[in-house]
């Protein structure tokens, strides 16, 4: 048997809204287990403080009050999550087997909260220690997140640049391998020959807001920036599997 590479998980809590997104906590953990762990302590961490029970003791008297507005409850969702057993041994199992996962709860205001968990490297071993063995899928896992064009970022995108190509997609996928940052790439608009292609940034529930140009992204999904632009947000995954998310 060939040996693999033995995999860590980079875990981290993020909040925001339409503005923007922030990391609330991270860590870096060794196994499947210890991550899965992780994900359901920060899910109840979180819950706890953005809904405390009517005796917290470090909350004054009359600082908590029953909130009654319709509309989504981060809080109550990650309660709920983090409690499913069945819900947990699937998250264990996937870790197990190297999966990148995320999760997302909306909250009102268009306030919301995620976790995620994405396979890294793990750190090399020093000389004489035994080496681990894990099998990494042979097809790197991709961002699952998609977002909208709106037609004035469409109009937007035909108007960026005088090379032709094809019309503007109407929504579009990640063409990030997963990444913990709030901001995704994502393949607007085709350019004929080697012109690259027209990409938009989007969030958790923002529709594309900016477009750029820049050449087609040939690098493989790892653990690195490819280089695409300056501020490259992670690695992109293989060419051709920038299709969009709907036909």
């Amino acid at each position: 048997m060939a040996v693999g590479v033995r995999l860590a998980f980079a875990l981290a809590s993020r909040g925001g809204d339409a503005s923007g997104g922030w990391v609330l906590a991270r860590t870096r953990l060794d196994t499947g287990a210890k991550a899965a762990g992780w994900l359901r302590g920060e899910a109840l961490r979180l819950a706890v403080r953005l809904d405390p029970g009517p005796r917290t003791r470090w909350a004054a008297p009359g600082t908590l009050h029953p909130a009654r507005d319709p509309g989504p409850d981060a809080p109550t969702a990650l309660r709920a999550w983090a409690e499913d057993r069945q819900r947990q041994a699937r998250v264990r199992h996937l870790l197990a087997h190297g999966r990148a996962l995320s999760f997302h709860f909306p909250d009102q205001g268009g306030a919301w909260y995620s976790l995620a968990a994405v396979p890294v490297p793990h750190p090399l071993r020093k000389a004489g220690e035994t080496r681990m063995t894990e099998t990494v899928p042979s097809t790197p896992p991709r961002c699952q997140a998609a977002g909208n064009v709106t037609p004035y970022v469409a109009e937007m995108a035909v108007n960026v640049t005088r090379a032709p190509g094809g019309p503007p997609r109407t929504t579009v996928r990640c063409a990030l391998a997963p990444h913990l940052t709030f901001e995704h790439e994502g393949i607007v608009r085709e350019l004929d020959g080697a012109e690259g292609h027209v990409w938009g940034s989007f969030g958790a529930g923002v529709p594309v807001w900016r477009v750029r140009v820049a050449r087609a992204c040939t690098g493989q999904a790892g653990h690195r920036p490819c280089g695409l632009y300056a501020d490259h947000p992670g690695a992109c995954v293989p060419a051709r599997t920038d299709a969009p998310a709907t036909p």
